[in-house]
């Protein structure tokens, strides 16, 4: 994967991350499965594990895009410092002079 589509995947992520729908789908199946598990008689022990599973599920779920969000802003930063490096020291500096 180029830095680029790294980069593209981290802006679709942050996208999903922000957005109200993803935002409450997420919280109601939080809050489902919570139900759910304090509902759970103590002797069904395989559901119990099951629905701690469901849980941990969801939990990496977020984080893999966090992930990726944060992964994207790196590797933009990397792609920019890149850039930078690049830069023939006339430019450097009229850049510099240029953003004072």
């Amino acid at each position: 994967m180029t830095d680029n589509q790294v980069v593209q995947r981290g802006i679709e992520a942050a996208r999903v991350l922000e957005s109200e729908a993803f935002k409450e789908a997420l919280n109601s199946l939080r809050e489902s499965v919570i139900a759910q598990w304090k509902e759970c008689p103590v002797r069904d022990k395989e559901g119990a594990l099951l629905l701690l599973q469901l849980a941990k599920i969801t939990d990496k779920f977020e984080s893999i895009l966090v992930g990726m969000l944060e992964n994207g802003k790196f590797t933009q930063r990397k792609i920019e410092i890149d850039e930078l490096r690049d830069e023939s020291k006339p430019r450097q500096f009229m850049r510099r002079v240029v953003n004072l």
